[in-house]
């Protein structure tokens, strides 16, 4: 009896466990061979001690998650790496990571297939990109050693990087990395492209980037995409800013240039210029052609969102009512506050009244009920009430 509670308690212990991610504790070094012996990728999980996104990341998917555990136990060698600490630092500067949490993903002989950063709790989207890696070319790697640990920095880029045990570093906020990029006869080395992707540059740099987009991206993968479009949300706030429409176009045809099937960015990148001049009519007209495409399947948050915009933002009765036709698909079965507060505010500034009055009403009872501040549209109902 005392054997068989013995065999029970290790089945249940090692069931718990499994639900847990292994991290490999050994060195970097240890771990990539680790991955060759065995024939795995390599998933690095870059963080800090401070970052909360990173806290959340790891309670939510590397404990006590099965799904998630199974899937990296048995594809990847896992792997953790504080980036201002130690060796942690030396990674962060080789692999440009500048945002936190960031998963990288290296194949079984250590060179870098690609990165992910951000955290997102959706757990199935988390497991489809885990997927996409085991699936994919594993030869599809960014085009620079990834084993090369030791390449020649400029002594600025090195000092970047914050070491956590220093209480004395301090960033310089005064270096001239447009005259060391000058001095570079390769704008597309590992050392160029760091300062490039961590820097801010001159509009003959940045405008180096847009024009050679494809050929960074086939060296550096996804990294690329994120300073790309770095590079144009500033071009789109300098054209508000200025009152510069031919630079918002520029930064519209770099995009569709450069990358035609981004449609989604295209879409933010035009409504957000339109939101910062005020053009609330171009605004509406490019939110609606998003909203009433089915292929791109706009969820209600989404639209609650640009509704509630316009609501603060916009005057004409026209715009205000094609909002208010946004939610339309979503009436028999909505069951969200603020979408439905949204949605009362919007008719009350179309003058619906009687229909205002009863979606407040609506709003408050789920509020209530999701002991949510309901102050806020009360207050709206009032102002309906004393409009009728």
């Amino acid at each position: 009896m005392k054997n068989l509670t013995f065999i029970a308690f290790l089945f249940i212990s090692c069931s718990i466990f499994a639900q847990d991610v292994n991290f490999f504790q050994g060195t970097w070094e240890e771990a990539n061979a680790k991955a060759k012996a065995e024939n795995k990728l390599i998933m690095v999980d870059a963080f800090t001690y401070w970052c909360g996104p990173c806290k959340m990341m790891d309670k939510t998917f590397f404990h006590n998650n099965e799904a998630v555990a199974t899937m990296i136990n048995t594809h990847f060698i896992a792997y953790k790496v504080e980036c201002e600490h130690d060796f942690g630092i030396q990674f962060a500067r080789k692999f440009r990571v500048m945002a936190y949490p960031s998963l990288l993903f290296f194949n079984a002989d250590g060179q870098l297939l690609d990165r992910k950063m951000g955290f997102n709790a959706d757990q199935d989207e988390f497991l489809s990109q885990l997927k996409s890696f085991v699936d994919m070319d594993q030869t599809a790697v960014c085009r620079f050693d990834a084993k090369n640990m030791h390449v020649p920095w400029p002594d600025f880029y090195i000092n970047d990087f914050r070491d956590a045990a220093d209480s004395t570093w301090k960033r310089n906020r005064n270096v001239d990395v447009n005259a060391w990029l000058d001095q570079q006869q390769d704008l597309f080395s590992e050392a160029s492209w760091a300062v490039l992707a961590r820097f801010n540059t001159n509009e003959k740099y940045s405008q180096y980037i847009v024009d050679n987009y494809a050929t960074y991206s086939n060296l550096y993968k996804s990294e690329v995409n994120d300073k790309f479009n770095n590079i144009l949300y500033n071009m789109v706030n300098r054209a508000a800013k200025e009152s510069k429409p031919e630079l918002f176009n520029d930064a519209v045809k770099a995009m569709q240039t450069q990358k035609p099937n981004d449609t989604l960015n295209l879409f933010y990148m035009q409504s957000y210029y339109y939101e910062l001049t005020g053009d609330w009519k171009n605004y509406a007209a490019t939110v609606n052609a998003r909203i009433t495409n089915p292929a791109n399947k706009v969820q209600l948050g989404e639209i609650n969102s640009f509704a509630w915009t316009i609501y603060e933002k916009a005057e004409d009765e026209q715009i205000v009512k094609m909002a208010i036709g946004w939610f339309t698909p979503f009436l028999a079965t909505i069951n969200d506050y603020a979408a439905m507060d949204t949605y009362a505010a919007l008719l009350s500034k179309a003058k619906q009244f009687k229909e205002a009055e009863e979606w407040a009403i609506k709003a408050i009872e789920v509020g209530k009920a999701e002991n949510t501040d309901i102050s806020g549209t009360e207050k709206l109902l009032e102002s309906i009430r004393a409009s009728k």
